[in-house]
């Protein structure tokens, strides 16, 4: 306890006030109860992954996870995550819940633990008074559909169409799942990261990103080769509060530079704006340029840009 302030290993009937506090801190993510819950649940055991709490009552006013980055080929590398509301800052929660991710991460063979910390000047400080350093940087982007540009949607489509490309619904190829995780595996593996990643088995992959909850089968856009699945721009989509986010999206390596990942883009855009979505969000690494490029092309305004830090914790 700090004063009135319980803190505790998170319950399930915490979701709620958890997702509220994480999307006031950070509305540059889609955060909602119900994929709080499937993000905990999905999880593999080697994640040892666990979340706690600051309670005042029945309101969440602090945030924490912690969990082994389980894809990655190191086994020791942790995650780990605080979120203290803004009016209960600086009173030692933010500290306490750390200090409990670390000690829980380190306990189960963590030797380097990562996180992430916004522009907030204070987080920053929270972050560098704990140990962490900055290693590389992820540009937030916003788009509102209704104000999208979509004149070049038809041409593009009628052209790619012309060589054999066509676009469709997540929803028609849920026959097809380990299609769709050859795909997504082979987009994946380029992501920049400090920590090279194993291969992720479909017996994981298929829970964790096909079994979210927010994950739209209708609004997730693939585009096919004849009957190949070669491209695709997935969207979480939080119906509540008209807000989705670009799950992922990618092409086959050897099919980029042919305008299949902006197509699905825009196919997902469209959809967005005809289904109620008035803010759509999107990430890239800060180097990841030709991603940076199509959301620049299509309209995304940039938001924040968040620092990756790292701090060792054993040699």
């Amino acid at each position: 306890m700090i004063g009135d302030v319980e803190i505790r290993r998170s319950q399930p009937r915490d979701a709620a006030g958890a997702a509220d506090l994480h999307r006031r801190i950070s509305p540059e993510v889609v955060m909602t109860a119900e994929l709080l819950l499937h993000l905990c649940a999905s999880l593999p055991a080697r994640a040892h992954a666990e979340t706690w709490v600051a309670a005042e009552g029945e309101k969440v006013v602090g945030l924490a996870e912690g969990r082994l980055r389980w894809r990655a080929a190191d086994s020791g590398i942790g995650i780990v995550r605080v979120w203290v509301a803004e009016e209960r800052r600086g009173r030692g929660l933010g500290g306490m819940l750390l200090g409990l991710a670390e000690e829980h991460l380190v306990r189960h063979g963590a030797h380097r633990l990562r996180s992430s910390v916004g522009p907030d000047p204070a987080g920053r400080r929270f972050a560098e008074r704990h140990g962490y350093g900055r290693t590389r940087s992820e540009r937030f982007w916003t788009l509102d559909p209704r104000a999208a540009d979509l004149s070049e949607l038809p041409s593009l489509e009628a052209a790619r169409l012309a060589e054999g490309y066509r676009l469709v619904p997540l929803r028609e190829l849920l026959d097809r799942r380990h299609d769709l995780h050859a795909l997504y595996e082979a987009t994946e593996d380029d992501i920049p990261s400090d920590d090279p990643r194993s291969p992720l088995a479909f017996e994981e992959w298929a829970p964790e990103t096909l079994g979210n909850p927010l994950l739209d089968p209708d609004g997730s856009i693939t585009v096919l080769a004849g009957e190949r699945p070669v491209s695709f721009a997935w969207l979480l989509v939080d119906r509540e509060h008209g807000v989705a986010e670009h799950e992922m999206t990618g092409t086959l390596p050897e099919l980029r530079g042919r305008g299949l990942a902006r197509l699905a883009k825009l196919a997902a855009i469209r959809w967005a704006r005809d289904h109620g979505v008035t803010c759509l969000l999107t990430a890239n690494d800060a180097d990841n340029a030709p991603m940076l490029a199509v959301n620049e092309r299509l309209g995304y305004r940039p938001t924040v840009v968040r620092d990756e830090v790292v701090k060792v914790v054993r040699s």
